[in-house]
């Protein structure tokens, strides 16, 4: 795999543009523009970021050139987290866990920790061999996740079985770090319960992925300390944003994770991402038949690219400032496996980082090369830049609203709340 990455050097304060319909919000540590040269089954994955430099002007706006330096090097610590394995195999001990799967717990209540059994056809039963790893503080107000592990005497692994354990108040925990190495995943991620997760409502409820930009990647943060090296994704704004600003919709369903994603080598990306659905799938209780991916920049080739490489695991995307960076007669044969899930694109016209046109040929090779069971949407936002993510999820950018967006009346108008469109698609549609 050959790579070419460079990055920006910070400035300080970060860049707002709003005028003339423009949504353009920024606040980051780092400011980024690094091309990566691979091809990600159809994506040649290009993680960019802009605004900052040291001057004034946006650095689209200067000799983009001279600002330019070394990428630096990876991080490999971050990369050395195994793979969740969820496989199935008769030499492997199965964990089955004693009591509920998500346990509400009042402040100030005891926990007893129901335990769990473990058992394998070589050994039998091994449920003592079980390790427990996770605390619980009934005293504060948080979402804890409490891990079960075992090995056989051969070396075998049983996949790892979480239960939740929820501690509520007046309130209940808006969004909580899992830092690496706190989970069974291979990345660190934020996660947002629904008010009612672990309730019975006769329904379970849906999963939302949502992919990080490039601005947030671990090669660029300040700490390598697993919690604070975080802060990167909050910085980039976004739904994790929106969740920790008091500023989301509490009233929507969605188990929401959002993964600290990074130069990742081998295993490759597809694998990883797909690695980290898997263990959202088996450790929360979610709607497997509605699971949504959306993303800004590089976080929304991600989605695409996913839903290319596994259509039957996701009911739709909602790809932001990404596109498609191929031209359409180099397109690998199996692009059209994308034709089952429901795409709705947005991307700003005046975006100097990644150029709109690339999500008008994404939307353009769907239609025309592909037969799709329900019509891609694209909304193009006129004059608007590259970061136009929070305006579009914190639904300021829909048509009428406060920041009087324009839209290219050749294609689609945000006119329906995002949320609400994702919600509507199932794959028990398909």
């Amino acid at each position: 795999m050959k790579v070419k990455m460079y990055y920006e050097e910070r400035q300080k304060g970060g860049c707002t543009n709003r005028s003339n319909g423009s949504v353009n919000r920024s606040r980051r540590r780092s400011t980024i523009v690094w091309t990566l040269n691979i091809l990600l089954v159809l994506f040649t994955v290009m993680f960019v970021v802009s605004c900052g430099g040291g001057s004034e002007k946006r650095p689209c706006e200067r000799d983009i050139e001279k600002c330019l330096v070394p990428f630096p090097e990876t991080t490999e610590a971050w990369w050395q987290a195994s793979l969740p394995d969820f496989s199935d195999s008769t030499e492997r001990p199965v964990i089955s866990l004693l009591g509920e799967r998500t346990l509400i717990l009042e402040v100030g209540d005891l926990y007893v920790e129901d335990g769990a059994l473990a058992a394998d056809d070589q050994d039998g039963n091994i449920t003592a061999d079980i390790v427990i790893q996770g605390e619980v503080n009934t005293d504060i107000i948080g979402d804890y996740l409490v891990r079960y592990a075992v090995t056989d005497s051969d070396g075998n692994m049983a996949a790892e079985q979480a239960r939740v354990v929820r501690v509520v108040g007046a309130n209940k925990q808006d969004l909580t770090r899992r830092p690496l190495g706190t989970s069974y995943a291979n990345f660190a991620y934020f996660e947002h319960l629904p008010l009612d997760y672990g309730e019975e409502t006769g329904e379970k409820p849906p999963l939302l992925i949502y992919f990080h930009g490039s601005g947030a990647n671990l090669e660029f943060t300040e700490s390598t300390d697993p919690l604070i090296s975080m802060d990167a994704i909050i910085e980039n704004y976004g739904i994790p944003k929106l969740i920790e600003d008091g500023q989301w919709d509490n009233n929507l369903p969605f188990v929401v994770l959002a993964p600290h994603i990074g130069s990742l080598q081998s295993p490759s990306l597809k694998d990883r991402v797909d690695a980290f659905l898997e263990y959202a799938i088996h450790t929360y209780d979610i709607d497997i038949n509605r699971v949504y991916l959306t993303g800004w920049s590089s976080g929304g080739y991600i989605s695409s690219a996913h839903a290319v490489e596994f259509p039957d695991k996701i009911a739709a995307i909602a790809p932001i400032a990404s596109g498609l960076s191929i031209e359409i007669e180099d397109l690998p044969e199996h692009f059209c496996n994308i034709e089952q899930v429901p795409v709705w694109l947005f991307h700003g016209t005046g975006d100097q980082v990644t150029p709109f046109v690339r999500s008008i040929r994404a939307y353009n090779a769907i239609v025309d090369q592909c037969q799709p069971r329900v019509l891609p949407k694209l909304s193009l936002l006129k004059d608007a830049r590259h970061h136009i993510h929070h305006a579009v999820l914190d639904l300021s950018a829909l048509e009428g609203s406060e920041l009087n967006v324009e839209y290219d009346p050749r294609y689609d108008a945000y006119d329906t709340n995002i949320y609400e469109w994702l919600l509507s698609h199932s794959l028990e549609d398909r």
